[in-house]
């Protein structure tokens, strides 16, 4: 990377020093590569294609909406996902969330920027990253949305909403299937500070979208809390 470090990026290198292997080939990197070599970073593609125009899930053909989105009215106005969870994105994705690499936070963040810097969305009040449950939080050690949201403010300077709360512990969502992972968030978020969202266009940030249960309870959490619109942002689309 040939970009001016910034405060985010000197933290980072402070924090978790940089290791001269590339983590998912684990060749050398050089002085311009940063935790995975341009090699590796090159085979994330985007999504591309045709995709509906609510969530994003990619679709063989131009059909304005796939059928989860018809069957199901969510409450965001559109979903959108860099890559899907698969391959180097999922390694990336594993890495960061269950074995405690927070600076992979940088990389996936990267990516969500580009595809945020593409997209014809309006200008938006806050970043809202999905919260974690506090016992999950504990477990974890972090919040990867929240450290994915964080990213994201430094590079476009929208504020974070930290005011989205899971009140209800819940299974793992990788443990259920798509009607059980709409019944275990059920009533799973609240919103505390819920003037300071009343009326407000959000950016709703998680890492991956899968079925929409997760962005779906989050977006109603917060529309019903006032907010004007969501929309959601995930680094992967599962």
């Amino acid at each position: 990377m040939n970009e001016k470090k910034t405060g985010w990026d000197t933290f980072l290198d402070i924090l978790f020093p940089p290791s001269p292997y590339c983590l998912t080939c684990k060749s050398t990197l050089t002085a311009a590569d940063f935790i995975i070599c341009s090699n590796c970073r090159n085979k994330i593609e985007p999504i591309k294609g045709a995709l509906c125009n609510k969530c994003g899930k990619p679709l063989p053909d131009d059909s304005a909406l796939c059928y989860d989105c018809i069957s199901k009215d969510y409450d965001f106005i559109k979903a959108r996902s860099y890559g899907t969870y698969s391959g180097i994105l999922k390694k990336l994705i594993y890495e960061f969330k269950y074995r405690g690499r927070q600076e992979i936070a940088e990389i996936l963040g990267r990516l969500m920027y580009d595809l945020f810097a593409a997209l014809s969305w309006p200008n938006f009040d806050y970043i809202v990253p999905v919260p974690l449950h506090p016992r999950r939080q504990r477990e974890r050690g972090f919040n990867q949305s929240y450290l994915l949201g964080k990213f994201l403010s430094s590079k476009t300077n929208i504020p974070i909403f930290a005011g989205l709360k899971r009140i209800k512990p819940t299974k793992h969502q990788t443990l259920l299937d798509k009607q059980l992972r709409y019944k275990n968030l059920a009533g799973a978020f609240a919103v505390n500070s819920k003037d300071k969202i009343y009326g407000k266009t959000l950016l709703l940030i998680d890492d991956v979208y899968t079925t929409g249960a997760t962005t779906g309870e989050c977006s109603k959490a917060l529309i019903e809390s006032g907010a004007k619109v969501v929309y959601v942002l995930t680094c992967a689309r599962g």
